[in-house]
């Protein structure tokens, strides 16, 4: 329960994250909010290793870096699809590959997976299709499910490599993660002429949306030491905090379809939890 507990904090973290990030891509981009998030949150979490120190080992760097180049996929994807449709597609979409893939990871690593935890995937697949069938009717929308799915890939990959991580080297791997992520999106940034810097006005929420999902990393790694696969699903619930900040805050409209494929994924989600 422990593990699970610490992925829903990070997964409410996420969502405050997402609450201030989604304040820069007016002003600037998508690529611009994902590189500001990866910098203030490679900077949080390099702070934090003052307090929460690791062992210094190679191969859970080289981890952490290919689980920084997930994150960075999943964070840019994930805003490039914002800008194209509303949270309430994009994030179920993301949520559920982030799930899948460690699932499977876990399987392949032989490590037990309960009946109850099956059931718990098959009916969050059940809800990716019903968010996504509105969506696959428009074809804007569609351009966003294709976002949410290349977001969803970067994240599980990123998670799923996480399992591998040995907890004494957890906090070195975390900040190498997030410094990795940072590092990758810089080029983009530059190709695609992008500020590298959030625009006056912005930079608060940067630095806030960046501690927040610095903070989430650190959460869910210390969820990993306790129960891996409840902890990353239980991260997975984050729709219901970006879903309640895109209709409250950004009037992000969701419609009974997306809501339907939002609660099942959370069923589905809490199924593996338990299982």
């Amino acid at each position: 329960m422990i593990g699970a507990a610490l992925g829903l904090f990070a997964a409410a973290l996420i969502g405050l994250s997402d609450l201030f990030g989604r304040r820069i891509t007016p002003r600037s981009s998508p690529v611009t909010t994902a590189l500001t998030l990866q910098l203030f949150a490679a900077l949080s979490v390099l702070g934090a290793l003052f307090i929460w120190s690791g062992d210094l080992r190679s191969p859970a760097i080289a981890l952490g870096a290919v689980s920084g180049v997930g994150f960075a996929t999943g964070l840019c994807c994930y805003y490039l699809g914002l800008s194209r449709a509303s949270s309430a597609v994009v994030a179920p979409v993301a949520a559920v590959l982030s799930v899948l893939i460690p699932f499977f990871w876990a399987l392949t690593r032989r490590l037990d997976v309960s009946l109850l935890s099956s059931i718990g995937v098959l009916i969050a697949l059940m809800g990716l299709l019903f968010a996504a069938q509105e969506a696959l009717r428009e074809s804007g929308i569609a351009a966003a499910l294709k976002w949410g799915l290349l977001s969803g890939i970067g994240y599980g990959v990123g998670q799923a490599v996480l399992l591998d991580i040995e907890s004494a080297a957890g906090p070195i791997a975390i900040a190498g993660q997030r410094a990795a992520a940072y590092l990758v999106m810089v080029p983009v940034a530059l190709a695609a002429r992008a500020h590298t810097f959030p625009p006056r006005g912005t930079r608060a929420a940067g630095v806030l949306a960046g501690v927040c999902a610095g903070a989430a990393s650190v959460a869910l790694f210390q969820g990993l030491r306790f129960d891996p696969l409840a902890t990353v699903t239980a991260v997975a619930i984050f729709p219901i905090f970006t879903v309640a900040v895109g209709n409250v805050v950004y009037r992000d409209e969701v419609t009974k379809w997306q809501a339907i494929g939002i609660l099942f994924a959370v069923i589905g989600t809490i199924a593996v939890v338990a299982g």
